[in-house]
C-alpha cells in the first residue's frame, strides 16, 4: 500500500514539474504513457511538494546533518522557539482603502506625522505651529505620496480622508521613512534616482540628493537619526551623516552630507538597520549576484560578511530581497526573504552565518519580489506570495498558520504597526488593507 502511494506521488511530482516548467510536449507524452496510473490516482490525493522544493529540502537536510547545525541552538533560542505564540497576531481585515490612489500602490505604512495645525487648532491656540496626526502614508505609480487620517479628525477631514498630497520626486517613490526625533522630516527614495527629505509641515523640500545613477530602492534613517542610508540598483549604498551645525541644535531640522559610498557586486535589494542597543550603529546589506550578507558599522565603516550558503561555497542561488531584525529580542534574529522558486525564507542568528530555520510553503517563483513583516511578539511573521495572498508563519514550528485573503493582484508592500498591533498591506489592485487581531476589530 505504501509502495503504491509512493508511485502515485512520484507520477504527480513528474507531471507537475513538466507542466510548471513549460515542457508541454514532454508532459503530453508522459501523461499518455502513464495514463493508466494517473487515472487510478484518487482525486482526493493532496498535491505533492514541487520537485525543486523536495530537492532543496534534501540538500538542506544533508548539509545541516553534515555540519551538525541542528544542535547549535543556544538555550535562550531553544526556549524562545519552544514557547508558543499566543495567537494575538493580526488575522482579520479591519479596513479596505480603495479610493486613495487610482493606480498601483507601491508603499504603505503608518506614521505619527507633524503637520500644519487646522483652523480649529488655531482658534484654541493661535501660537501653534504644528501638531501630530496619526496617518496612513502611501506612495503609488502616480508619483504622489498621500497622507490619510487614521484614528481622529483633523479639522474638517475625518478618518479615512486624504488630508495632504506631496510629490517629492519626478519618479515613483519606492521607500519611505521618518526621522526618529523630527516627525516632520520624511525621507523618500525613488525611481528618478534621487533621495529627498521633505518637511511635512510646510510641504517643502528640505534636502535633495542626486548621488545614485539608478532606482533608489531603500532609504532609511539610522536608529538615532544621525545618519541616513540609501541603497540603489546602481550597486551602491550611500551613507549620509548629519552635519555638525545642525547636530548641535536639536531644535533645528538636521542637514546631511554624503560621507561614504559602498560598492557591491550586484544591485542592492535588501537593507536592514539593526537596533542600536548594545551594538554600534549597523546596517545589513543584501544584493544580487552575491551570496553574502554584509554588516556595515556606520561609525567606522568596517564591514563583516556572512555567507548565506550552509556549505560555505560561493554559489549564488538566490537574492535576499527583504531583510529585517526580530522585534522582541533586540534584533537577535535576522529574517531574509529570498527570490528562490521554493519560496524560501531563512532565519539567521544576528552577527552570524548560522541558519536557525528555513521556511518553505509560500508560493513564489524566480520573478517574485517577496516582502515580509514580523508580528510584534516575534513569534510569527508575514510574507507575500505570488498568488496575491499573505501568509502567516509561526517562527518556532515553521508552519504556515494562516493566510490573509482579499487582494486581487500583487501585494507590493507590508508594514507592521506595533503600537496598534496592525498589519498594513498594499497592492497593485490599487487598495490598501489593514489587518488586526479578531479581538481588536
Amino acid at each position: 500500500m505504501e509502495y503504491r502511494r509512493l508511485v502515485n506521488e512520484a507520477h504527480l511530482i513528474v507531471q507537475e514539474f513538466l507542466q510548471s516548467n513549460g515542457y508541454a510536449s514532454a508532459a503530453a507524452a508522459f501523461e499518455q504513457d502513464a495514463l493508466s496510473i494517473l487515472e487510478d490516482i484518487p482525486k482526493s490525493t493532496p498535491a505533492p511538494k514541487p520537485l525543486i522544493e523536495i530537492l532543496t529540502d534534501i540538500r538542506m537536510n544533508q548539509l545541516h546533518s553534515q555540519l551538525g547545525q541542528l544542535n547549535m541552538l543556544s538555550q535562550v533560542e531553544e526556549q524562545d522557539f519552544a514557547t508558543p505564540g499566543q495567537g494575538t497576531m493580526p488575522s482579520q481585515i479591519q479596513t479596505v482603502y480603495k479610493e486613495i490612489h487610482s493606480v498601483n500602490i507601491i508603499v504603505a505604512r503608518t506614521a505619527s506625522v507633524a503637520v500644519k495645525p487646522c483652523w480649529q487648532d488655531l482658534e484654541v491656540d493661535p501660537e501653534m505651529t504644528s501638531k501630530r496626526v496619526q496617518a496612513l502614508v502611501t506612495a503609488a505609480a502616480d508619483r504622489t505620496v498621500k497622507f490619510t487620517l487614521l484614528d481622529q479628525a483633523h479639522g474638517d477631514d475625518q478618518p479615512g480622508n486624504v488630508f495632504q498630497i506631496l510629490q517629492p520626486h519626478d519618479g515613483v517613490v519606492l521607500d519611505i521613512d521618518f526621522h526618529p526625533h523630527h516627525p516632520e522630516l520624511m525621507l523618500t527614495g525613488a525611481m528618478d534616482k534621487t533621495v529627498v527629505l521633505t518637511n511635512t509641515i510646510t510641504g517643502e523640500e528640505h534636502q535633495k540628493f542626486r548621488n545614485h545613477t539608478k532606482f533608489v530602492v531603500r532609504a532609511k534613517f539610522a536608529m538615532d537619526g544621525a545618519a541616513l542610508i540609501t541603497a540603489s540598483h546602481d550597486k551602491t549604498v550611500n551613507i549620509y551623516k548629519q552635519d555638525l551645525i545642525s547636530s548641535q541644535n536639536p531644535n533645528q531640522l538636521p542637514n546631511y552630507t554624503l560621507e561614504r559610498t559602498l560598492t557591491f557586486k550586484g544591485a542592492v535589494e535588501g537593507m536592514c538597520v539593526l537596533p542600536s542597543k548594545n551594538r554600534a550603529p549597523t546596517v545589513i546589506i543584501g544584493t544580487r549576484d552575491d551570496n553574502y550578507l554584509h554588516y556595515v558599522d556606520l561609525t567606522t565603516y568596517n564591514t563583516v560578511r556572512y555567507n548565506m550558503n550552509v556549505n560555505k561555497d560561493d554559489w549564488v542561488s538566490f537574492t535576499p530581497m527583504e531583510i529585517s531584525a526580530s522585534p522582541h529580542n533586540d534584533g537577535g534574529y535576522i529574517l531574509v526573504s529570498t527570490d528562490s522558486p521554493t519560496g524560501r525564507q531563512i532565519l539567521f542568528r544576528v552577527d552570524s552565518a548560522l541558519q536557525l530555520f528555513n521556511y518553505y510553503g509560500v508560493p513564489t517563483d524566480g520573478f517574485s519580489t517577496p516582502r515580509h513583516a514580523w508580528d510584534k511578539s516575534g513569534k510569527y511573521f508575514y510574507v507575500t506570495g505570488n498568488d496575491h495572498k499573505i501568509y502567516c508563519l509561526e517562527v518556532g514550528t515553521q508552519n504556515v498558520v494562516g493566510t490573509l485573503d482579499g487582494h486581487t493582484s500583487v501585494v507590493r508592500g507590508l508594514y507592521m504597526d506595533y503600537e496598534r498591533n496592525m498589519l498594513v498591506s498594499c497592492s497593485f489592485d490599487k487598495s490598501v488593507r489593514t489587518w488586526v487581531n479578531g479581538q481588536q476589530k
